[in-house]
């Protein structure tokens, strides 16, 4: 080596001999298809135990036999693998499989969310719904999602006046509930052109003095709000009828709706409406009020001159009109001025009583009450929000099992979010994000969120250059946090509705599809490089006739054979086998249905259904083999190695099996055989057994056992990745060593384990000969001789006369 020293010195290089090693695989990965009840769609999710098998995708169901091919999962998971599960959902499917959706108007009747990856690839789409299931089914019907965020302050009930009133009047007026709003400002003792936005209302004591300004929150979402301009004896309170005017009894006040501009004013009287043009405002007395209503006895109107002018009304008898019904344009002020009948001074406001808007506030469930204050403390402004002047940004939300159809226990709170932001940069810590609408999308088993509510506008802006007109600004939901006052929506429940099963009537009980939807699901296995697995397991036989289910198993053979790394295991069609009491019938059934199926070392055919119980639905149910013959594949994986056979009793003995569908003779065994099926059979003192180990290989040779598939399929993807250590390595004689010293031992050991019987690794200038080295390629060929399995057992019983020796029959010495 070059030293590239100029001075004396020592330099020290490090040589690395030992790149790649051999890891020893114990993957016990299945696959299977089927159309389940809930979950992601089209999208494989590795699932564990059944436990998981459950939660994910939910219970089997009667409907369609849909039960079959969850028990077929959950029976190959009682066996100690795992097993990559994925919901059926083909575009032909999409007529009738949508999800549960709470719609801005009514739920939306063409939402089909399939994954998390679809929800974030279509996630800017999406318009006309608040809420939906994180996936299609009618699964997520009934549930109901209530969201809270900082609406109000403080409600302020039963307010009088310590005024006198002429004669007529009570001297103590009981005034509406007021709910204050968030930016409310209350002073007192100023006048309207010092008023300071921003502040709460903090009443001392229940008494709030004279010449106080309530200023709230325009029932529009944007327009100019001007503030009062009566003497200074009046107390003039601005109020959003949304936050508003609550129950209580309110008589004798005088109203004035004020208008900036000529407005439009709906005028709702006994005898139908009409549509007047006011220019100024219209005044009344208030005669009564209730469930958010106030009813005004309108007495006269007033142009933008001064000028009083009376109403004209249709029916003069009608002296009642509902504040409600009035539709105002753009801009426009509400003032509710309160004074007495006599125009004499109001000198203060009594509360009688002060309560916070947040404490009595439910979650709105229709079979139980619960208290958001139960759930959490009230949402406000976060940190993060403050420190960049904004305002209003948190957000709770949960999600309720209000009916108990999905749970099964009425008002169980599945989940629960709090104290999420409305704003996309908002974050509880640098690498946290809490926005509202990818927490939920990340965190949430039950939903997505769609359109952000749209509120009303939560604060004033001063106009410029004046002191008594302000902008009722929106700031909706979703801009960064940056200055925004965000909108505010309250307390607010919604039902989600409209999921919809693959087929079926009233949203629930289909999942029939078609062949070619569960043929397309399994396709998304054809990568080996994307999912690693060992089977692929058919199900449930896959049609209502048997050239369907051929189809199917003859698309699982192909996936196999293309991958070249797992094996295809299939059942014989269900209507051949079940329910028939001649055995002779249901031997030749099964070869049919075999006869025409490809021939493939990477497949293995079962021929039998047992009969297990379905405890969900308290009943017994046939299922195919296909899943318990994978399981002893996988489970002798596991317990020894994946190079012994499957078959027999001592590792072949099916799980939760009550009976078989057919019970084959030697005979009908043999033709089963020799026609590459593997029998199952009832064994007297074993139970149920799998009585054969040949793949699927329609001619003789080593790879018509499954011991010895497996055995290739193990060591080919063993030392495969060894290989690919070797990668961007020289082709010379130091990587070529290297290399078959790492897959010697490895093959010894094998060997040892009762794998092959001899081995011959070959990596050197035989087969990287200087044309192969000049094509950038690496070579080596690895001979193996695999240990085979007993299939037959010959004994033989000979019976010798006393006194003949054992040695002159055998011919022994």
């Amino acid at each position: 080596m070059a030293l590239n020293l100029v001075s004396p010195g020592v330099k020290v290089r490090e040589v690395d001999l030992t790149i790649g090693r051999v890891d020893a695989i114990n993957d016990q990965v299945g696959a299977i298809a089927g159309p389940f009840e809930k979950g992601p769609v089209n999208e494989p999710v590795l699932v564990e135990t059944e436990q998981d098998l459950l939660r994910i995708f939910g219970k089997p169901k009667i409907a369609d036999d849909q039960n079959e091919y969850w028990l077929s999962a959950s029976n190959y998971l009682s066996y100690g693998g795992t097993l990559r599960v994925i919901r059926v959902g083909a575009a032909e499917d999409s007529a009738t499989f949508k999800n549960a959706n709470a719609g801005v108007s009514t739920a939306f009747s063409n939402l089909r969310i399939e994954s998390s990856s679809n929800y974030n690839e279509n996630e800017g789409t999406y318009s006309g719904w608040y809420y939906a299931a994180k996936n299609p089914g009618s699964w997520a019907n009934d549930l109901k999602v209530c969201a809270i965020d900082n609406f109000a302050d403080q409600t302020i009930s039963g307010i009088s006046t310590a005024a006198a009133f002429v004669s007529g009047f009570t001297t103590a007026v009981t005034k509406s509930a007021v709910t204050i709003g968030i930016n409310t400002t209350i002073l007192s003792g100023v006048t309207t052109s010092s008023i300071t936005l921003g502040q709460s209302l903090k009443p001392i004591n229940g008494i709030v003095g004279s010449g106080i300004t309530v200023v709230g929150i325009s029932t529009l979402n944007s327009g100019t709000i001007t503030l009062s301009s009566e003497t200074s004896n009046l107390v003039s309170v601005v109020v959003d009828l949304d936050f508003g005017v609550v129950s209580s009894t309110q008589t004798g006040l005088s109203i004035q709706v004020g208008y900036a501009v000529t407005q439009s004013l709906n005028k709702n009287v006994a005898n139908g409406s009409t549509v007047d043009t006011y220019d100024g405002f219209l005044r009344g007395i208030v005669t009564g009020i209730g469930n958010n209503e106030v009813y005004v006895k309108i007495t006269d109107r007033v142009d933008s001159t001064g000028v009083s002018y009376p109403v004209d009304y249709k029916n003069p008898g009608d002296a009642n009109v509902n504040l409600n019904a009035f539709s105002f344009d753009s801009v426009r002020t509400l003032n509710l001025n309160f004074s007495t009948n006599s125009g004499a001074a109001v000198t203060s406001l009594i509360p009688d009583t002060i309560t916070d808007w947040y404490d009595s506030q439910t979650l709105g469930l229709t079979n139980s009450t619960v208290y958001w204050k139960s759930i959490a403390p009230k949402p406000r402004t976060s940190q993060y929000a403050l420190e960049r002047n904004a305002k209003n940004d948190e957000l709770h939300i949960v999600v309720v099992d209000d009916s108990g159809s999905v749970t099964g226990i009425p008002g169980n709170i599945v989940e629960k979010f709090t104290n999420l932001s409305k704003a996309t940069d908002g974050r509880i810590s640098p690498s946290q994000s809490v926005y509202y609408k990818e927490y939920i999308a990340s965190n949430s088993e039950y939903i997505y969120i769609g359109v952000a509510q749209t509120g009303v506008a939560a604060g004033l802006t001063a106009v410029s250059g004046s002191t008594t007109s302000f902008t009722a600004t929106n700031y909706p939901w979703g801009t960064v946090a940056q200055g925004s006052n965000f909108n505010v929506i309250g307390a607010k429940s919604y039902t989600l509705l409209g999921g919809k099963d693959y087929s079926g009537t009233n949203d629930i009980g289909g999942y029939s599809v078609s062949n070619s939807s569960i043929i397309y699901s399994y396709g998304f296995f054809n990568n080996p490089s994307e999912y690693s697995l060992n089977f692929i397991i058919s199900g449930p036989s896959g049609g209502a006739s048997i050239y369907e289910s051929q189809a199917k198993a003859n698309a699982l053979i192909a996936i196999a054979d293309q991958r070249k790394d797992c094996i295809a295991v299939i059942s014989p069609h269900k209507a051949g086998v079940v329910n028939l009491s001649n055995s002779t019938s249901q031997t030749n059934n099964i070869v049919d249905f075999f006869e025409p199926l490809a021939s493939s070392s990477y497949a293995v055919f079962d021929g039998n259904y047992k009969y297990m119980f379905d405890r969900f639905n308290n009943k017994f149910i046939y299922i195919g083999c296909n899943s318990d013959v994978a399981g002893l594949m996988a489970k002798t994986g596991i317990d020894n190695y994946s190079w012994f056979s499957p078959a027999g009793a001592s590792r072949g003995v099916l799980n939760n099996a009550v009976k078989l569908a057919y019970n084959p003779n030697q005979s009908q065994r043999d033709s089963l055989y020799t026609r590459r099926i593997n029998p199952v059979i009832a064994y007297p003192g074993s139970g149920f057994i799998l009585f054969g180990d040949k793949t699927a290989l329609s001619y003789a040779s080593a790879f018509d056992r499954i011991n010895v598939r497996r055995l290739f399929l193990t060591l080919e993807a063993t030392i495969e990745r060894a290989a690919r250590a070797q990668l961007f390595e020289f082709n010379d004689t130091i990587t070529r060593n290297n290399f078959v010293n790492i897959v010697e031992p490895y093959l010894r050991d094998v060997k040892s384990k009762r794998g092959i019987t001899d081995f011959l690794v070959v990596c050197d200038e035989s087969n990287n000969t200087p044309d192969v080295i000049d094509a950038n390629q690496f070579k080596a060929d690895i001979f193996i001789k695999p240990a085979r399995t007993i299939n037959f057992v010959g004994l033989t019983f000979v019976a010798t006369r006393t006194g003949v020796s054992f040695s002159e029959i055998t011919g022994t010495v």
